[in-house]
C-alpha cells in the first residue's frame, strides 16, 4: 500500500461547497396563518412540539411547591426575600422576590427571567428593574437562571429553566395577594427567550416584553460557530421559528423591544410584520408593540421605562396614562445579596434533576425472545432513529473522479464525468473521488482498489480524523493488503467537511451522527453502483465516535454485510464521552440497542466497556448477544474489551462469517 499522505479532494476548500447546504438548513420558517381558524388549528400542534423539544414530556409531576425563605432586606418602598420552591423531587429553583411594602388587595405579579449578566439577578440592571416593579406596585419574582446539558435523555438549559418559570407561576398564583388574571413576564436577551418558552407551553401570563432577543433562528448561527449553546433547542427549527413561537400566546399582549446594535436590527422589516400580519386577523393589532433604541445589546432605563409603561396599560388598564418613569432606587452590591442565601439542606441541584429525567425517560430494553419481536423491535427503533437523525433526501450519487499524485509524484487524473467504475484503474493505487451525498452535499473520498481485477470485497472506513487518517489505520492498512478494497470518505463533519456546526445541528434537528450516516448510505450506495465490488462482502468500519456511526448506518441499511465497531468503553447511559451527540437518544435506545439493529449480520464490537458501580455495561451488552441468538447467529456477534486484534485474524473472522452469510 503506498503511504498516505493527507488527500484534498477540494482544492480550493469545502466551505463553498457547504455553503449552500448551510443556507438551506438556516433558513428562516416564516409565521403563515391565512386565517384564525388556520391558526387556531396549527397553534395546539407547535405547542406539542415545543414540549416535547425542551425535553418536557412527559412533564414532571407538579409537586408541593415546599417555599422556604432565607434572609430578607427591608428598604425604602419595598423589601427583598430569598426565595425557593420545589420543582422536582429534592430539588428547588432559587428567586429573588421584590414586594412593596403596603400591599391591598390583590394586585399584579412579573415574573422576571434574566439574561446572561454577570451575577445573574443580582446584576445592577436586573436589580433596577425589580426594585422599580416593587415601588410601582407590582409583586415581582426573579427567578436563577439554570444551566444543565444532558442531550442523551433531551435535557438542555431551557428545559430546567422553562420548568422553573412553570413552578414559579405556580407560586405567584398560589399567593393571597397576587391577581392570578394579572400576570406579567419580562425577559432581556435569554431571559426573554425563556420568557418566549414559557408563554408558548402556558397560557397564565396575559401580558409580556420581549427585550433584545427576538428574530429568526437564522440570525443566531453562523457557519464557522456558534451563538450561546442555551439557545439551541433540539430539533425546533424542523418545525417552528421564533416569530410562530412568540405567536403562540397571540391574541395577549406583546411588546418587542430592539436595538439597532445586535441581531435584533431588522426586527421592525421582518419579523414583526409576520407577527402583524397575525394580530390583524385577531383583530387586535393595538396589543402588539414595538421599540426599536438606538443602542448596543442592552436594557437600559429607556428600555426598561418602556417595558414599565405597556405593563401599565395592559395589566392595570390605564391605556391613556403618560410614560412611566422609573423610580428613584439604589441598588445593592451584588455580593452582599449572597448573604440571604438558605437552600434547602435537602437539596440536591442538577444531580436531582438528572436522576430524575434518567429514572423517567430513558427506555428500558424489553423483555424479547422470539425471532418475530426482535425483528419488530428493530423495525421501530430504526423508525425512531430516522427521526432523530433527520431523515434526508434519497441519494443522487453525481461521480466526480479528481486527480492526485502518487510517490513518485506522478500526476494520475480521470476526467470528471467519468464513469463510476473508472477504467484502467492500477491495483493499490490511491483515486480521489466525490460523490453526491444530499443536495449541496459532496462527500470527498478515498478509493483504494483491490489486488487483480476483481470483484474485491470492500471496506469503508471511517475516522475520526477523517480519510486520510482512516487510511493510515493499521487494520484498514492490513485488511487492504488482505485483499479488500478501500473506501475512506470524509463525512460530515470530518476531514475535508470539518466545521464547528455541534450546536446548529442540535437545532436543525440533523445532528452530526444524522448527517454522518447519510454520507455513509452514500458510500454504500457507491460501492454498489461499481462491478469490480463484491457487494455481499461490503465491510463497514468505525473508529472512535465512527463507531456508533458505523452502527446506525448498518442498522439502518441492510446492504451493509458486515461491521466492525468502536464502543469506546462507555455508553450513552453510562457518560457518553467519546460518542456522538444525539439528542434524546437514551429515550430510544443505548449502544448495545443500537448495535443489535445489525443482527444477525456479521458485528464485532471492540473496546466493550467494563462492569462498573451502578452501570453494568458488559451485562447490559448481554442484550445485544440476547439478540443473535433469537435471531438465529450469536456466533456473528464478537465483542471484546480489548482494542482490534492483528488484520490477518480480523480478515479471518470476517472471511469465515462473511461466507456463512451468503450460504
Amino acid at each position: 500500500m503506498s503511504k498516505v499522505e493527507p488527500f484534498q479532494v477540494f482544492p480550493n476548500g469545502a466551505a463553498e461547497r457547504l455553503q449552500a447546504y448551510y443556507e438551506r438548513m438556516t433558513e428562516p420558517l416564516p409565521l403563515r396563518a391565512r386565517s384564525k381558524a388556520d391558526w387556531l388549528e396549527r397553534r395546539p400542534v407547535v405547542r406539542e412540539q415545543v414540549i416535547a423539544a425542551l425535553g418536557l414530556s412527559p412533564q414532571p409531576d407538579r409537586l408541593p411547591l415546599d417555599v422556604r425563605t432565607g434572609g430578607t432586606l427591608q428598604r425604602d418602598g419595598y423589601r427583598v426575600e430569598r426565595l425557593y420552591w420545589q420543582t422536582w423531587p429534592q430539588v428547588w429553583a432559587s428567586g429573588w422576590l421584590y414586594l412593596p411594602d403596603e400591599i391591598q388587595g390583590k394586585i399584579p405579579a412579573v415574573l422576571n427571567p434574566h439574561g446572561h449578566w454577570q451575577d445573574g439577578a443580582r446584576h445592577p440592571v436586573v436589580q433596577s428593574r425589580l426594585i422599580s416593579l416593587a415601588r410601582l406596585g407590582y409583586l415581582a419574582l426573579a427567578v436563577d437562571s439554570e444551566h444543565l446539558y444532558d442531550y442523551p435523555t433531551g435535557v438542555t438549559p431551557l428545559t430546567v429553566m422553562t420548568y422553573n418559570n412553570l413552578r414559579a407561576l405556580d407560586y405567584l398564583v398560589s399567593r393571597a395577594d397576587v391577581d392570578r388574571d394579572r400576570l406579567g413576564v419580562v425577559g432581556e436577551s435569554g431571559g426573554a427567550q425563556q420568557a418566549m418558552y414559557l408563554m408558548a407551553v402556558d397560557d397564565r401570563v396575559r401580558v409580556a416584553v420581549l427585550a433584545i432577543l427576538v428574530s429568526h433562528f437564522q440570525r443566531i448561527l453562523f457557519n464557522e460557530g456558534h451563538h450561546c449553546p442555551c439557545n439551541h433547542i433540539p430539533g425546533i427549527m424542523r418545525f417552528t421559528d421564533e416569530p410562530e413561537l412568540c405567536a403562540i400566546p397571540s391574541p395577549r399582549a406583546l411588546q418587542f423591544l430592539t436595538v439597532t446594535g445586535d441581531w435584533t436590527a431588522s426586527f421592525p422589516e421582518h419579523e414583526l410584520e409576520e407577527l402583524r400580519a397575525l394580530y390583524q386577523l385577531w383583530g387586535q393589532p393595538d396589543r402588539l408593540d414595538h421599540r426599536q433604541f438606538d443602542s448596543p445589546h442592552d436594557f437600559g432605563q429607556e428600555m426598561r421605562e418602556a417595558a414599565y409603561t405597556w405593563l401599565e396599560r395592559e395589566l392595570r388598564g390605564n391605556r391613556k396614562s403618560e410614560p412611566v418613569e422609573e423610580p428613584a432606587h439604589v441598588v445593592e452590591e451584588p455580593e452582599s445579596l449572597l448573604t440571604l442565601d438558605a437552600p434547602p439542606v435537602e437539596h440536591r441541584g442538577a444531580e436531582g434533576i438528572l436522576d430524575w429525567f434518567r429514572k423517567r425517560v430513558i427506555a428500558q430494553p424489553p423483555q424479547l425472545e422470539s425471532k418475530p419481536s426482535r425483528r419488530a423491535y428493530q423495525e421501530r427503533v430504526r423508525g425512531e432513529f430516522r427521526a432523530l437523525l433527520g431523515d434526508a433526501a434519497p441519494v443522487t450519487l453525481d461521480t466526480r473522479w479528481h486527480s492526485v499524485e502518487n510517490e513518485e509524484r506522478e500526476t494520475k487524473r480521470v476526467e470528471d464525468g467519468a464513469s463510476a467504475s473508472a477504467p484502467h484503474q492500477a491495483a493499490h493505487f490511491p483515486y480521489l473521488v466525490s460523490f453526491r451525498s444530499e443536495r449541496d452535499v459532496r462527500v470527498p473520498a478515498v478509493w483504494l482498489p483491490g489486488e487483480g481485477a476483481g470483484p474485491w470485497p470492500a471496506l469503508i472506513a471511517l475516522h475520526p480524523e477523517g480519510k486520510s487518517a482512516a487510511l493510515r489505520f493499521p487494520v484498514v492498512q492490513g485488511l487492504h493488503s488482505q485483499g479488500y478494497a478501500v473506501l475512506a470518505p470524509d463525512v460530515r463533519l470530518r476531514g475535508e467537511l470539518s466545521r464547528d456546526w455541534l450546536h446548529n445541528a442540535i437545532l436543525w434537528g440533523r445532528p452530526e451522527a444524522g448527517m454522518a450516516v447519510t454520507d455513509v448510505l452514500a458510500c454504500v450506495q457507491w460501492l454498489y453502483g461499481r462491478e469490480d465490488v463484491d457487494v455481499r462482502s461490503l465491510t463497514l468500519l468505525g473508529e472512535g465516535d465512527q463507531g456508533v456511526v458505523a452502527l446506525l448506518a448498518a442498522g439502518l441499511d441492510e446492504r451493509v454485510t458486515a461491521t466492525i465497531a468502536d464502543c469506546c468503553e462507555t455508553t450513552y447511559r453510562d457518560g457518553g464521552e467519546g460518542l456522538p451527540i444525539i439528542p434524546n437518544v437514551l429515550r430510544s435506545a443505548d449502544v448495545p440497542q443500537i448495535a443489535s439493529l445489525v443482527a444477525p449480520r456479521p458485528l464485532w464490537l471492540y473496546r466493550v466497556p467494563e462492569d462498573r458501580v451502578g452501570f453494568p455495561s458488559r451485562r447490559y451488552y448481554d442484550w445485544t448477544n440476547r439478540s443473535y441468538q433469537s435471531l438465529g447467529d450469536r456466533d456473528a456477534l464478537k465483542m471484546a474489551k480489548t482494542p482490534l486484534p492483528d488484520p490477518y485474524s480480523l480478515h479471518e473472522w470476517l472471511h469465515r462469517r462473511i461466507r456463512r452469510a451468503k450460504r
